[in-house]
């Protein structure tokens, strides 16, 4: 057997892996989506709904990384899927984990850019071909492979209940009055199995509604029998930084008025409070700190927060007044370092694991606990999330579902730790441990085998459905790449797409100004510019974030003309814009930094369809003045803090144009965030001429032309 390939049964367990995670993928888009169209029916902003969506949205990321990883870790060795789909397979590693990268640092504001790319080539590298046929061909085959048993739960330390069930909005919705009675019992019953730790029942109150936390009062005055241990959540969105021009809210106020609010909706005073990790930041913390140290803050308080490192830990916890607990985001694809662990939990100090939403990743799960024996067929996730919990010294939370512990089996948590280990970024040139299993290595493999990828003689082949380029525009690139450097980033290029790619974009912007599926842009005045963000939280919504967004032969347009590395689709939503026959043009200017590396961050604007003496010019890097009259089906890319452009008046004619972002970082720059606020009325001038030009139009008209 070749040293570097899996062996059967450690490749039958990864592709098995690789398969489940898929399925997962799938579902999680499918929750988030769902997720996003309920709260835009409860008539929350469309653009503003991305605050609600982020766990969800970090697992679905997590368990496509895991797929990719997985299915590399599989076939490592063997006769695997060809050079062209690896080297697509690294690209998408990529950009998976800089989205991840962003992710944990702050939201993704508008996912439907990054997943039309990202989930769209995961489905066509692991769903369907060579690949999908090997990895199912490889489950298939025996996981018998040795494992150690270990006893579990020795290590639990704490002063708080060994199971908190977790509630939000989204655990308690409406017609579950009695939320969550059921899942208090079962916590109680199940605390037995940890006689060390208090023996009782604790109820972890997320960020939510006053209507649910209505509800739980109802469920808590209902289990007078039981011992309850209550603690809250406080929202993060309490502690951002405060927004230039709107006067600061007072933090001290904000957190007594939600504790008091809790409390009567209760009906029952609560233990603690969980302060979130942006209220310990330089900016939040002295008034935070002051607060806790008033008369009215009677409560002890605990620390909600993800942490990289054992020292980021224990500076965290090193406060006056000290936390006596630590909520930690922690499960089988983002586990809590166990450094960190070590290095805080105990010695008066409770840490509680909370895993993300799991109801949509359970294959995935299922297979990893089943694995490891800590899950039967018939055996529920809360049992096994719980007990892995409580085997690395932390107590353990339940969302919701049954919860029945199982007699303790002779588990090998080994496997766990194999997994958990792929999981985790490797540092640059940090040496990790030497690997303590078999599957760890493999799995280790998979992770890191994306980073020696070179480039393939041939390109994987374009599918016939997918959106592409035209002949000209994929000709000449080193020119094009010389071409834009010269004219101080930014390059124009006429007949751009392909035919039936551009067919399919005029159709669809066409139908767009008769729909319902442009959100007003606030900060156009509707005479000369009118338009405004196009929405895609529907199926039937619009194809123009498949058509640019999830097409591949312009991503890698872009990233060759820009030569700064790989660059992807942004998180700012794609806009729909007509200068009107009234438009006087737009000013010079430079186009304004909205990334972190201003290399990584380019505007686009396309333009659909030009009945007008309209020009933009700009000016090269020789200082030369350039003057392009632009067609239809041209692009323009422009680098942000580059070439100074301006745009002609319209003379009497019109000219429509697609604006959008492509990036080769996905963190923000200071200034990103104040370009999302669009909050305006039914008076303001651009979406009152919106609304006249979709009645002028005629009734809307659902659906898309997908290629």
């Amino acid at each position: 057997e070749s040293s570097t390939q899996a062996s059967p049964a450690v490749a039958s367990y990864a592709a098995a892996a690789a398969l489940a995670a898929l399925e997962d993928a799938q579902q999680l888009e499918d929750l988030v989506s769902e997720d996003e169209r309920r709260r835009i029916a409860a008539a929350e902003n469309p653009l503003e709904v991305y605050g609600f969506i982020q766990e969800s949205l970090g697992l679905l990321l997590d368990s496509s990384l895991a797929a990719l990883r997985q299915a590399a870790a599989a076939t490592s060795g063997s006769e695997g899927p060809g050079d062209a789909v690896l080297a697509e397979a690294a690209a998408l590693e990529n950009q998976l984990q800089g989205l991840l990268t962003a992710h944990a640092k702050e939201p993704l504001f508008f996912w439907h850019g990054p997943k039309r790319l990202a989930l769209s080539k995961l489905r066509k590298l692991l769903g369907r071909g060579q690949w999908n046929e090997k990895l199912k061909a490889l489950a298939a085959g025996s996981r018998d492979f040795p494992r150690e048993a270990k006893d579990l739960s020795t290590a639990l330390q704490g002063k708080m209940p060994p199971v908190a069930v977790a509630v939000d909005d989204s655990t308690c919705p409406k017609g579950s009055e009695a939320c969550p009675l059921a899942e208090l019992q079962q916590a109680s019953a199940a605390a037995a199995a940890v006689p060390q730790l208090p023996q009782a029942a604790h109820l972890l109150l997320l960020p939510c509604s006053e209507v649910t936390m209505r509800r739980v009062g109802t469920a808590l005055g209902a289990a007078a029998n039981l011992k309850i241990y209550v603690s809250l959540a406080l929202p993060p969105a309490f502690f951002k930084e405060d927004v230039e021009g709107q006067a600061p809210v007072p933090v001290g106020t904000v957190i007594q008025s939600y504790v008091e609010q809790a409390v009567k909706a209760l009906g029952r005073d609560l233990d603690l409070v969980w302060i979130p990790y942006d209220a310990f930041k330089k900016q939040q913390w002295p008034q935070v700190q002051q607060h806790l140290e008033t008369p009215q803050f009677k409560w002890a308080y605990g620390v909600h927060g993800e942490v990289p490192s054992s020292v980021v830990a224990k500076k965290l916890m090193d406060r006056k007044p000290a936390p006596v607990a630590w909520l930690t985001p922690d499960d089988l694809l983002r586990p809590v370092p166990q450094e960190a662990v070590q290095a805080v939990c105990g010695e008066g100090v409770s840490c509680i694991s909370l895993p993300r939403r799991g109801r949509a990743s359970s294959a995935l799960l299922r297979l990893y606990y089943q694995q490891a024996g800590l899950l039967t067929e018939a055996g529920d996730l809360n049992s096994a999330q719980l007990r892995w919990a409580w085997q690395r010294g932390l107590a353990g939370s339940i969302r919701a579902g049954p919860l029945k512990l199982e007699t303790a089996k002779a588990a090998a948590p080994e496997v766990l730790v194999a997994v958990a280990a792929a999981a985790a970024v490797k540092a640059g040139k940090t040496e990790e441990p030497v690997p303590s299993s078999l599957l760890e290595a493999a799995l280790r493999k998979g992770r890191d085998s994306f980073q020696q990828v070179g480039k393939p003689s041939a390109p994987l082949l374009k599918e016939t459905s997918e959106p592409g380029l035209s002949k000209a525009a994929k000709e000449g690139l080193p020119e094009q790449q010389r071409q834009y450097k010269a004219n101080n980033h930014v390059i124009y290029r006429p007949n751009f797409f392909d035919d039936a790619t551009f067919a399919a974009i005029k159709a669809e912007s066409q139908r767009l100004w008769r729909s319902k599926d442009i959100e007003a842009n606030c900060n156009l005045d509707g005479d000369n510019r009118l338009g405004g963000y196009i929405l895609d939280h529907y199926p039937s919504n619009t194809s123009l974030y498949n058509l640019i967004y999830g097409n591949e032969e312009f991503r890698s347009w872009v990233s060759t003309v820009n030569n700064e590395g790989p660059m992807w689709p942004s998180d700012f939503p794609i806009e729909l814009r007509e200068y009107g026959t009234r438009s006087k043009g737009m000013g010079c200017h430079p186009d304004l930094q909205m990334y972190k590396v201003a290399a990584k961050d380019l505007e686009f604007a396309f333009t659909v369809d030009n009945e007008s003496p309209c020009n933009v010019t700009y000016w090269d890097a020789a200082g030369k003045l350039h003057l392009v009259q632009t067609e239809a089906n041209s692009m323009m890319m422009v680098r942000v803090n580059a070439a100074r452009h301006c745009v002609s008046p319209t003379n009497g004619g019109t000219r429509s144009i697609l604006k959008f972002i492509y990036v080769g970082d996905y963190r923000k720059h200071r200034d990103f965030w104040m370009y999302t606020e669009n909050e305006c009325g039914d008076s303001n001038p651009n979406r009152k001429m919106l609304t006249a030009r979709r009645a002028a139009r005629g009734e809307e008209v659902r659906g898309s032309l997908e290629l």
